[in-house]
């Protein structure tokens, strides 16, 4: 399966000028840049399922935070780049490039457009036994002007903050209260599927540092999904309960990392795949700028570790794939090569269930086995079972389970109701870790067939106590 996640086009595709308005004239100008699109990578397409989410430039817009639909009159955009939120472009036109590059998906979960009868996408689809939730990660976001109180560019922080507090509140939209009553539901349902995967377009932190081919040094992008934190770790919170995996692009850069909401780590992995052909060059070097960031995973691979960003969120960066400082070269491939384009594999293992993460150099030769074909730390393989890395403070009896083949399990704390996770055990035997010392249900069955069995009122214990929980379906 394809994965494209975004800036499908660019607005100046193919050397051709950008026509905004109107309408008619606006969708013109884009189906000649998507048709280019199409020619590109049609070969690929034509047998194997794809998925496109468009992102910012596909709707020509440069920086996008749609702010739920909302429109921006084309002087305000002009002198702040709409870093109020919303959309510049007609919604006619917005509606076509969602039509062009979405309508393929299975249905929107809920297909009510947002403000100006602007379409949404944001779906899920099974392929493969892995469950794929498709959103958007700026659709419905709220614009830094919200916050900036600095002059210039609103989503650019230059300096660092004693408090970063000061740019969050409660009130701040990253995905929308929809897409997150959509994770919600998606987490819980397993029909048949034994992994499950987020796909949007951006991480989940601000990890780039330095901006463009002269390196401009941000403290903060808001255009990162760091920013708004508190919407940010809302969404981690939620996904990670059901174990998933995050893949992204739009950072112009490779990155493997694990998310922390309240300690390094305890969440889930995101994988930024490398661009296509990096235009616009990032790059991740804390160290170069005395930034702290500890505990690396390999001593001589610079620029790993854990890193609290502008915002204050908890990232482990496991690998990073920069750019050269100075590109040396001037035909196009090598200057792909150099300013750190490629292209990525994931490869899933649902008996295993292992994940494979693979990045490639814009110019590997794949005839032969060398180091140099992919960045530095990658391949690299991570578990179904560390996109939860939250430390347990205790463990529920051993569940056994007969009468189905890897059941589904859902715990629940009966203090608060919320739902700790929901996952397909891996064979018939679970060992359910949990977060406090309330008294846990455990829901046990096959989603596909509609059996199901809970035992509620169940004490957990420490890590080691041989006690069973036979449940037969």
């Amino acid at each position: 399966m394809l994965y494209f996640s975004g800036d499908q086009i660019y607005e100046g595709n193919g050397g051709y000028s950008i026509t905004r308005f109107p309408a008619d004239a606006a969708i013109l100008n884009y189906l000649g840049k998507w048709y280019m699109f199409g020619w590109a990578f049609g070969d690929l397409m034509r047998d194997r399922p794809t998925i496109c989410t468009p992102d910012d430039h596909d709707v020509f817009q440069g920086n996008l935070w749609g702010d739920g639909g909302r429109n921006i009159p084309l002087e305000e955009w002009q002198q702040v780049t709409g870093d109020k939120g919303g959309y510049v472009e007609p919604a006619r036109m917005v509606n076509v490039v969602h039509t062009t590059q979405c309508a393929h998906l299975p249905d929107p979960v809920d297909p009510t457009p947002i403000q100006q009868r602007i379409k949404v996408y944001y779906t899920d689809l099974v392929y493969g036994r892995v469950s794929f939730a498709i959103i958007s990660d700026r659709m419905f976001k709220t614009g830094p002007r919200a916050v900036a109180y600095w002059p210039g560019r609103a989503d650019h922080l230059k300096e660092q903050l004693p408090d970063p507090g000061v740019l969050d509140r409660p009130d701040l939209k990253l995905l929308g209260e929809r897409q997150l009553d959509f994770l919600e539901q998606w987490i819980t349902d397993w029909r048949g599927a034994d992994m499950k995967v987020l796909l949007s377009q951006t991480p989940f932190a601000n990890i780039a540092t330095h901006h463009g081919a002269e390196q401009m040094v941000l403290v903060g992008d808001l255009d990162s999904n760091g920013w708004p934190k508190s919407g940010r770790d809302r969404a981690i919170n939620i996904f990670r309960k059901a174990f998933a995996f995050h893949i992204t692009g739009d950072q112009h850069f490779p990155t493997l990392s694990q998310y922390g909401t309240d300690d390094y780590r305890d969440s889930g992995w995101c994988f930024c795949t490398p661009a296509i052909f990096v235009g616009y060059e990032r790059r991740f070097l804390p160290e170069r700028l005395g930034w702290p960031i500890k505990n690396p995973p390999d001593p001589d691979r610079h620029n790993t570790g854990y890193y609290e960003d502008a915002f204050g969120n908890l990232i482990y960066v496991y690998a990073v794939g920069n750019p050269v400082d100075k590109p040396s070269h001037t035909s196009r491939y090598r200057l792909g090569q150099d300013r750190a384009s490629g292209y990525s594999m994931v490869r899933f293992n649902q008996t295993e269930r292992t994940i494979r993460i693979e990045a490639y150099r814009f110019l590997a030769d794949l005839s032969k086995q060398s180091a140099d074909n992919q960045f530095p730390g990658w391949p690299y393989t991570i578990s179904q079972w560390d996109n939860y890395g939250r430390k347990p403070e205790g463990y529920l009896p051993t569940v056994q389970v007969s009468g189905v083949q890897n059941p589904v399990i859902m715990v629940t704390n009966e203090t608060t109701g919320e739902l700790e996770y929901a996952v397909r055990m891996q064979g018939n035997e679970w060992s359910p870790k949990v977060f406090s010392t309330a008294r846990y249900s455990v829901r046990v069955g096959d989603p596909d067939t509609d059996q199901w069995k809970t035992v509620e009122g169940i004490t957990p214990q420490q890590e080691g106590s041989h006690d069973i929980l036979s449940i037969d379906l």
